[in-house]
């Protein structure tokens, strides 16, 4: 990867914002490699799942209702602040908190550990008792940016647990079923339910399951499978290009053994790679057979073996020769007769009467030199005399005609092949010349006997022929197929390797990014672990050092590592030497972190019962991690402890509490339950009417109780200005605990900028805000805390002073 990106600080980016920057920074892939590389992760580059890809913000719970499930009856309502915060929902056991918590869960995941049989109880009755008839579960849902809620609904409709449906109605989107939404891979990874049960799961569970279950919110899962995809499509690249290798070998060893063929030379030839790769239409002609392959030994061969269709027909020559020396012997036989005579005679009269055509001026005889005896006269006498002459002679005409004739038959029978064979050069070129030869009787005898001899020669080459051709043909018909394949496989590889290559380059690239976001997760899941670990093993020994992952995805061993000290002494197991408190705070450190990375779609998390064997101590240590984790989290903890409350309150942690009571036939009620202010005013109030206080009480105790009032309204008007003006949370978490006086405190609930304002402009504000006498009474609060204190003219009227001014405090936009 670039060194670009390696550098970028956005480990908090969910999963495909943070891979998708990365690959947008990253200038060293090209694009057709980036686009696979999105392809591999699922087309998620912008988004992970349907709520990420459609809303810009987190998901919180608004109001769940619930009717006929577990332990509660007819319709019960549970309101909740949608946005981050921590609310408390306390109740005794049986009140039917915990069948609302788990109602929650089984809502969105269709399951829980009790009604699935999955807790060690085994299975519990999950339809109401008294409330048969009907069993839903149904939550408003504040989706970030949305103009309005949308509703999940799960409804059952048999028997069984198992038989419900959930379906999801969000503001322009429709209704859709839950699968549909894109939380079930969060859900899994990011699971923002724990119970009691889970604790036990979250430390007692097999190895590899605990291995899953951290690596899941690292955004492995994501990752691992883009890795899967590539890795499968370069197998199957690969697959092409090894059996074009692997078959290559094969194919020359079938080559080699076909001999001297010539078309096992030029396919030899064709397979080497070399410029643009194998020759394929070479291949593909010597395959086929074409005209490609028509060289050298092979060509000769060939003609050999078509001589015979060649040769001289020698039933033609034979006619031709008879016919000839027929034609010669009848020439002979006119010889000396009256017929050759008379014919000898017409030809003389026939040259005169020519010459004296030619010379008519001239009447001379051109052999006696006679006067005037070529006349005329003579010429009629000789046109007659050669006229029958010529019928005496037609014998001899006809016979020399006839000779000429076969002459010429014979000679045109004396046709070379444009292509001889270099075998039969010989006895063509004799047969050949035979064109030249003009005495018949010569040409008779030289013609037929060499026709005679090449038509032996064509014979005995082309049974030769034929039998090489056909040795040949088969063991070249033997590799025919094998190099068809290899020439089909030889084309798709070399149509793989670009390819290939390209898929190597982003599963390198997926492989890389992998292991450094692990570590990256691993080292800020593991710093998230430790930190809750320290504000929950308040007064343990035993010091967790390190939280790592042993193994990868696949490996049949994976494991979750813990490393603990006891007594700054090392221990193999931490489980061995844990308490059943120290063992559940463990857990809370493991499962905590996983509901508060940027990846979740869930801004909300439900606990159930995570208070049980623990000492007061890590009480607090819990109310601090919860306080952390509801800057950004809707947190809902469901408790029967009412020590979760007061680490709360004592802490000036700012919480909201519900009460859950349940009445007759499972009717549940869910209601506020005591506020910290009122309760501050309640017992001062309560100081204030007692008869016969003493001054003491009245002088340090009662300021006292009325400055927690305030200092608990202001607290909570300074959470309110953080949330409307966006300041860091744990700035001001860390502002607050350092400030321990009123004036300075309520800096925070007045000003926008978070920081510590000079008395004189807390004063000027608060009196803008509440009045002159404010002032006045907080500095009356505070004088409680002092050794001489402030005792009240009247008690009972001082307590409402400052009830009123708290609430003025607590107005909603009254410091805006």
């Amino acid at each position: 990867m670039d060194d670009a990106t390696d550098r970028t600080p956005d480990n908090a980016l969910p999963l495909p914002e943070l891979v998708e920057a990365r690959l947008a920074g990253d200038r060293k892939l090209t694009v057709s490699v980036k686009t696979l590389i999105r392809e591999a992760l699922g087309g998620s580059g912008n988004a992970e799942d349907g709520v990420r890809a459609s809303s810009p913000g987190p998901l919180y719970l608004s109001k769940v209702t619930v009717t006929g499930f577990r332990g509660v009856g007819s319709q019960t309502l549970l309101k909740l602040k949608p946005k981050p915060g921590v609310t408390l929902v306390v109740g005794r056991n049986g009140s039917g908190k915990s069948s609302i918590a788990e109602a929650v869960e089984t809502l969105f995941t269709g399951t829980n550990a009790h009604c699935s049989a999955q807790h060690p109880s085994h299975a519990v009755r999950w339809r109401n008792l008294h409330h048969g008839e009907q069993t839903a579960v149904e939550a408003k849902l504040t989706v970030e940016g949305d103009p309005s809620p949308s509703t999940l609904t799960r409804t059952w409709t048999g028997h069984a647990f198992t038989d419900s449906e959930a379906v999801l109605r969000r503001p322009g989107h429709g209704t859709v079923p839950l699968e549909q939404a894109g939380w079930e891979r969060a859900t899994r990874a990011h699971r923002p339910f724990l119970s009691y049960a889970d604790l036990d799961n979250l430390i007692n569970g097999k190895p590899s399951e605990m291995y899953d279950n951290i690596a899941a919110i690292l955004g492995l899962d994501h990752l691992n499978a883009a890795a899967r995809r590539l890795t499968a499509a370069k197998k199957e690249l690969d697959a092409v290009v090894n059996a074009e290798k692997e078959k290559k070998p094969l194919l020359h060893a079938a080559l080699e053994e076909a001999g001297h063929d010539d078309r096992a030379l030029k396919a030899l030839l064709a397979m080497e790679e070399k410029g643009d790769g194998p020759d394929h239409a070479v291949l593909d002609a010597l395959v086929v057979g074409a005209s490609t392959a028509d060289e050298g030994r092979l060509r000769e061969a060939r003609l050999e073996a078509a001589a015979e269709t060649e040769a001289p027909d020698l039933d033609r020559v034979g006619d031709s020769v008879d016919a000839l020396r027929s034609a010669a012997a009848d020439v002979d036989d006119l010889k000396g007769t009256a017929a050759a005579d008379a014919h000898s005679r017409a030809e003389l009269l026939q040259a005169a009467l020519s010459h004296s055509d030619r010379h008519a001026d001239d009447t001379a005889c051109p052999v006696c030199g006679t006067e005037e005896a070529l006349d005329r006269e003579w010429a009629t006498r000789a046109e007659a005399q050669i006229a029958a002459l010529l019928c005496e002679a037609e014998a001899v005409r006809e016979t020399e005609a006839a000779l000429r004739t076969a002459t010429r038959a014979l000679h045109d029978l004396i046709l070379p092949p444009r292509d001889i064979p270099a075998a039969l050069a010989e006895p063509w070129e004799e047969w050949g010349d035979c064109r030249r030869i003009t005495d018949p009787a010569e040409l008779a005898d030289h013609a037929l006997k060499a026709a005679v001899t090449l038509t032996d020669a064509c014979a005995i080459v082309a049974g030769s022929a034929r039998r090489e051709l056909a040795a040949k043909d088969e063991r070249w018909h033997a590799v025919v197929g094998p190099l068809a394949e290899w020439t089909r496989l030889s084309r798709e590889a070399a149509a793989a390797k670009p390819r290939r290559t390209e898929v190597s380059a982003a599963l390198n690239w997926i492989k890389k990014l992998t292991t450094e976001i692990r570590d990256l997760r691993v080292d800020a899941f593991a710093g998230h672990t430790q930190r809750i670990w320290e504000k929950l093993r308040q007064q343990s020994s035993v010091d967790l050092t390190h939280v790592g992952l042993h193994g990868s995805e696949r490996a049949n061993v994976r494991k979750l590592v813990m490393d603990v000290t006891v007594d700054d002494t090392e221990s193999a197991s931490a489980l061995s030497v844990m308490s059943q408190g120290e063992l559940h705070s463990l857990a809370l450190s493991l499962f905590l972190p996983r509901t508060a990375t940027a990846d979740s779609p869930f801004g909300f998390v439900v606990i159930d019962d995570p208070v049980q064997s623990m000492d007061p101590a890590k009480v607090d240590g819990l109310a601090q991690v919860l306080d952390e984790l509801g800057r950004d989290r809707q947190v809902v903890v469901f408790t029967h402890d009412t020590r979760l409350p007061h680490a709360f309150r004592s802490q000036n942690l700012p919480v909201t509490v519900l009460k859950v009571e349940r009445g007759e036939k499972s009717k549940v009620h869910v209601t506020a339950g005591i506020d910290p202010v009122k309760e501050a005013i309640g017992n001062a109030m309560a100081l204030a009417r007692t008869e016969n206080c003493s001054d003491a009480a009245l002088r340090h105790v009662l300021p006292s109780l009325c400055r927690e009032a305030l200092a608990t309204a202001i607290v909570e008007a300074a959470w309110l200005r953080r949330n409307r003006t966006g300041q860091p949370a744990d700035r001001l978490q860390a502002a607050l605990d350092e400030t321990e006086r009123l004036l300075p405190l309520a800096s925070f609930s007045l000003f926008d900028d978070g920081s510590v304002h000079t008395d004189e402009d807390v004063k000027d504000s608060l009196r803008s805000l509440y009045g002159r006498e404010s002032t006045v009474l907080i500095h009356q609060c505070q004088q409680g805390a002092h050794p001489g204190g402030f005792l009240p003219h009247d008690p009972v009227a001082f307590v409402r002073k400052v009830e009123n001014l708290a609430n003025e405090i607590r107005k909603p936009g009254a410091n805006a």
